[in-house]
């Protein structure tokens, strides 16, 4: 997958592997005395016609029904632990798994998952329960059997059996034994024109003894180090299997072996082939043999998770959580917008046929755009995609991909909230366009301009959360003559900012303003607002003013006079801006901000932001690898632009053409206001082999380098810096946040997209933003990572006091949980509001449309509501997944628009509006069902458990 293209890849390998197990057969058929003869050949490279589709899914089923092929995993791709976010993992999954149960009849039972560069504890809970019982890992482990649990799990109800290969790779060279030089002589395939290191000969009548004997010894070697008497040995390797004549070379000359040791009673060993499935039903029975004699004779349970991954000579796999990010963003963004677009067909199709019985008219059509950007975004989640460790061109190849899937799922969201705003009554030609799009697979999401009719233009927000929202939105608009009105004709308080230019410093561009107001939306709602182009009532609008620091330039140009506008060559005293809440000291010599005040409380808190970088002494796309400690990446005193208003006070800080930092305090609503907005745009394409961070430093005494970092946004785990090993071992990936603490105070930094994250000193933390590395790593991509494009990063830090002594630090957990108030903040950055415009003169926009009968308390998320399809795209029920996250309550519970009240949350509560029927908990991936749900059964979840609904409008 990190060679070639998508489609190639496919074509040229997968295809080839496919028919060769059809044609072939034997996989594991001897095992079971079935002669591959019995199976028919194909010589076509993919079946084509649909009797030969048929016949090669016949074929298929036929395998799996003997047991002689088994799928493992069965997600749409292998997907990556370290930077994927659970949402997407359990929507790539159910892709997969709904697939193979409509076409092959297949439920996975075992996980397969030997090629991530890491493990994630996330990963395990989602496989238990989506069916599977016992996985397969690539970790370096002592104990090599054991049942990995969740580390907030006191009963062992996620326990999931774990099976790990003791070596540093799954290929033959590796698999047979701890002698890689004895293993190469048991790899056969021998192609013509092909190199290979491998060292095997054809087994004849007169070596079969001394190789078989070879082979015994290091599978003698290797169950050592297992529990149980059953050992497994995978034949393969990356790329292997495309050609038929392999399966005959392995096979013919492991049978030969086989038979061989078999034959001997005093080498007390048995070898057959087999799957993984048979592998664990070996290891099964004998655990029940062994717990039969003994009660207490269980393997070890372990808690956590596999990071950072090291492979050989101290090189540490910790630079791919941040290579190539602005393609993490893209994905992220990808996910948000689906999540979305989901929710809102899911509701367009109830909606359509409580109306008038028909709901299929636009819905197929629908629903193959969202498959297919389903499909692309769940490719993206590969282990070599998101982690940016693909050659260049395979890289642009996903980029177009996302690109393509970003654009049809905002088609799709475009007539929804049309179709839905006007109640059916206007559905052509779709006249909604995105407020933000990008125009380029390669260019950042730009806001567009709205110009702003004197008849009216709507602004349409849908709010994908749960729970109602208040919130700032941004419009950019052609006019400072504006007024904003709800959707129940009440006239909104806006505030107008100057747009600057990006190519002229300190230079307001004409005509276009920034125009900002509180929208308030409720749950899974879209509410509408109207502009409209007059001179707004005198209370109604607040200009910014502005302050410019460090620029050369005389004074700020604009015939729009903003209140205070001014512009200094130089300032020496700290620029200081608040919002009654919390106070923000920066330094005008370095804009960086080094002081946060509790107004409320007046506590002061050091919170030092600054960009540092690392020169590469050998990193690639893989590896983290510094020369030395990080240097700081600027000297010169940069230009600071200061707009303070009623709704939000803004610095940023433009250090040239490699980082715009931006900072932002929001005055209202409330919750929002303890929150530190920051906004970075890096383009480090004349930093050659370098790595650029952004350090936080702090006065938080964490004394033991303790912190907490999240795993792929569904818990948090706790971190502890080695300062005994390099730096690059003691950087972890991060999905949406980390947490840094001490007895009385925390430092939340959420994220909206992945990265890589360390805590070197004590209160400090840093994380990496962007890298070019010039060498290829050698770890099998075989050139640098050059690519480099301008790239947006979004963060928000929470400074909180513990008012509670049951902190994760004074316990000691090895987990913590985020405040209620990070929670509801981290949904804001992970799902944002999304919006659409138009000029079109009517008011049968203006409207809100509320489908969600209640909000969920807060703690409850739907992280998924989305209508299933079959094959042909129809209609195939609808899944509703509830997750009820833990929350730390070390910290104030106020200001919250969500409830924390135990009322009772029931099918009939929730979806009052819409007639449900066939009602099922099912398992995660929706191919079982658990037990059947009445409307007015109370549905409840423990805290942390994911559960899966299946249901029909």
């Amino acid at each position: 997958m990190w060679l070639f293209a998508n489609m190639k890849f496919w074509y040229r390998l997968v295809s080839l592997l496919l028919m060769a197990v059809v044609s072939v057969g034997i996989l594991i058929s001897l095992s079971f005395n079935i002669h591959r003869s019995q199976l028919e050949r194909q010589h076509s490279l993919m079946p084509r016609s649909r009797d030969r589709r048929a016949d090669f899914k016949v074929h298929v089923k036929r395998l799996l029904r003997r047991g002689q092929l088994e799928i493992t995993l069965g997600g749409w791709v292998m997907p990556d632990e370290a930077s994927s976010h659970y949402i997407s993992v359990i929507d790539q999954l159910i892709e997969g798994h709904q697939w193979l149960w409509e076409n092959l009849g297949v439920r996975p039972e075992n996980s397969w998952s030997i090629d991530p560069f890491g493990h994630s504890s996330t990963m395990p809970y989602l496989w238990k329960r989506s069916g599977m019982t016992n996985m397969a890992s690539l970790i370096k482990e002592k104990a090599l059997e054991f049942n990995w649990r969740q580390m907030w799990d006191m009963t062992g109800s996620t326990d999931i059996f774990c099976h790990v290969m003791p070596y540093m790779l799954y290929n033959i060279k590796y698999t047979c034994g701890p002698n890689t030089f004895s293993c190469l002589h048991f790899d056969f395939r021998a192609i013509h024109g092909e190199t290979s290191e491998s060292l095997a000969t054809e087994v004849t009548d007169g070596n079969v003894e001394s190789s078989a004997e070879m082979l015994y010894r290091q599978y003698r070697a290797k169950a050592n180090y297992f529990r149980y008497n059953t050992i497994l040995v995978p034949i393969g390797d990356d790329f292997r299997y495309d050609r038929e004549v392999e399966w005959d070379q392995q096979y013919n000359n492991y049978q030969k072996l086989i038979q061989f040791m078999n034959s001997k009673p005093e080498w007390n060993i048995h070898v057959q082939w087999g799957t993984l499935k048979h592998y664990f039903q070996n290891v099964e029975d004998e655990r029940n043999k062994r717990k039969f004699l003994d009660k207490n004779d269980d393997p070890p349970v372990l808690s956590g998770d596999f990071f950072p991954y090291s492979d050989k000579d101290m090189a540490y796999w910790t630079g791919y959580f941040s290579t190539r990010p602005f393609d993490k963003y893209l994905s992220r963004e990808l996910q948000s917008i689906l999540q979305a677009a989901d929710i809102l067909n899911t509701l367009y199709y109830a909606v359509s046929k409580r109306k008038n019985g028909k709901s299929e008219v636009h819905f197929s059509t629908q629903a193959s755009l969202l498959q297919q950007a389903r499909r692309a975004l769940g490719l993206f989640l590969h282990h070599d995609a998101i982690t940016g460790t693909s050659k260049s061109f395979v890289v642009e190849d996903y980029e177009q991909n996302l690109f393509r899937a970003l654009e049809n799922v905002r088609d799709v969201m475009k007539f929804l909230i049309q179709s839905l705003l006007s109640d059916g009554q206007v559905e052509s030609p779709v006249v909604f366009q995105p407020e933000t799009a990008r125009k380029h697979y390669q260019g950042l999401p730009q806001k567009q301009l709205i110009s702003v009719a004197e008849s009216g233009t709507t602004v349409a927000f849908f709010n994908s959360l749960a729970h109602p929202r208040q919130q700032v939105v941004h419009l950019l608009v052609d006019t400072h003559h504006v007024v904003v009105m709800s959707s129940t004709a009440e006239v909104i308080s806006i505030e107008i900012s100057p747009e600057w230019s990006k190519g002229q410093e300190s230079v307001i561009i004409e005509n276009i303003f920034e125009l900002s107001f509180i929208a308030d939306i409720s749950p899974f709602a879209i509410t509408s607002y109207t502009l409209y182009r007059r001179t707004p009532p005198p209370l109604s609008v607040h200009l910014k003013s502005i302050e410019v620091i460090n620029s050369p330039r005389g004074k700020v140009h604009s015939s729009v006079h903003f209140p205070a506008s001014s512009l200094r060559v130089k300032k020496t005293d700290p620029i200081k801006i608040d919002n009654q809440v919390i106070q923000l000291t920066f330094d005008p010599n370095t804009g960086s901000l080094f002081e946060v005040k509790d107004m409320v409380t007046g506590r002061e808190h050091q919170l030092n932001i600054s960009f540092q970088v690392y020169q590469s002494r050998g990193s690639g796309a893989y590896l983290f690898s510094p020369k030395e400690a990080a240097t700081p990446l600027f000297s010169n005193i940069p230009t600071m632009t200061i707009s303070r208003g009623s709704l939000t006070t803004t610095v940023v800080v433009d250090f040239g053409q490699q980082v715009v930092h931006t900072v932002t305090l929001y005055h209202k609503p409330s919750q929002l206001a303890a929150a530190i907005f920051i906004e970075n745009l890096v383009n480090i394409d004349q930093l050659k082999d370098k790595e650029v961070v952004m350090r936080l430093d702090t006065d938080i005494d964490n004394h033991d380098l303790s912190y907490f970092t999240d795993q792929n946004a569904f818990q948090f785990i706790r971190r502890r810096t080695n300062k005994d090993l390099p730096i690059e071992a003691n950087y972890y990936p991060i999905t949406s946040g980390v947490v840094l603490e001490d007895p009385t105070s925390r430092l939340t930094l959420l994220t909206a997209q992945p990265h890589g994250v360390a805590c070197l000193a004590i209160g400090q933390v840093e994380l990496m933003l962007d890298r070019q590395l010039v060498m290829d790593d050698k770890r099998g991509l075989g050139e640098g990572v050059t690519d480099i494009k301008p790239t947006i990063s979004r963060f928000v830090i929470m400074m909180e006091q513990i008012t509670l002594s049951e902190s994760s630090t004074t316990s000691s957990s090895y987990h913590t949980s985020l405040s209620l108030a990070s929670l509801g903040v981290s949904d804001m950055l992970q799902q944002p509001l999304l919006s659409f415009f138009t000029n079109v003169n009517t008011t049968i926009f203006s409207r809100t449309v509320s489908l969600l009968s209640s909000p969920v308390p807060c703690d409850l998320s739907i992280i998924s509501f989305r209508s299933l399809t079959t094959g042909s795209l129809d209609y195939n029920g609808t899944s509703l997944m509830l997750h009820r996250r833990g929350y730390d309550c070390s910290f104030p519970s106020n200001n919250h628009l969500c409830s924390l009240a135990e009322y009772p949350l029931t099918f009939g509560t929730l979806l009052t509006k819409f007639n449900l029927s066939n009602i099922y908990e099912t398992s995660l991936t929706l191919t079982s069902n658990k037990r059947p749900v009445s409307p007015t059964d109370k549905i409840s979840i423990a805290p942390m458990e994911i559960a899966t609904f299946h249901f029909h409008f």
